[in-house]
């Protein structure tokens, strides 16, 4: 099995829980959620892509703000999710944005862009860009802090291997540097057990 086929057995699994979890998440990612929402409202942007939408909680948001959204998750158990709360909901691997065949005002991904293997990164990041219309925003948010691979088993959560390819901010930088211009970038410290850390950055696409 490879990894994206382990990604989405996981996430499948992990459906049911992620629904029952509306209260537990981080002050700090409703933070990020609201901010890039005010900013594609100043901007007069109408319409937002999530990417790896999960139970479709921030999708939701958006859409309650007013904004034309589109989910997007591996899993079908996520997409189902959101298909329950009202959403327009897609099955759709993040290399498969391209394929959309239509443009957004921004576009969102919390936590998703750390399981895109180092090999298709660049060509991701570049579908993402051609996503966006002119003076469009990307709000990347991922965990990191070294260039490194690796494969964890969370008993908290699902408890099957996900592959996670976490970035240095250096590596990171250097790599949306290709198709975006760095409007923001933040690191924040998480309460947590380990040496990750949060990479906050929204992005505008640089012009051809």
């Amino acid at each position: 099995m490879n990894f994206k086929d382990e990604l989405k057995k996981a996430y499948d699994a992990d459906a049911l829980r992620r629904e029952q979890g509306v209260k537990d998440r981080d002050e700090w990612k409703l933070k990020a959620r609201e901010g890039f929402a005010n900013r594609i409202s100043k901007n007069g942007g109408k319409s937002i892509l999530e990417i790896g939408a999960g139970v479709g909680h921030d999708s939701l948001y958006f859409k309650e703000r007013g904004f034309e959204v589109l989910a997007v998750d591996l899993s079908e158990g996520m997409v189902e999710s959101c298909k329950k709360r009202g959403l327009t909901a897609k099955v759709m691997d993040v290399s498969e944005i391209g394929g959309i065949g239509r443009k957004f005002d921004g576009i969102y991904s919390m936590n998703v862009m750390l399981h895109v293997s180092n090999e298709e990164i660049e060509s991701v990041l570049e579908s993402i860009k051609d996503a966006l219309n002119k003076n469009g925003l990307f709000y990347y948010g991922s965990y990191g802090n070294k260039d490194e691979v690796r494969t964890i088993i969370d008993k908290s959560k699902m408890g099957m291997p996900r592959k996670f390819f976490f970035r240095s901010d250096e590596t990171l930088q250097k790599i949306v540097g290709k198709d975006f211009e760095i409007v923001e970038f933040k690191k924040i410290e998480l309460n947590v057990k380990n040496d990750l850390y949060f990479q906050s950055l929204l992005l505008k696409r640089k012009e051809d």
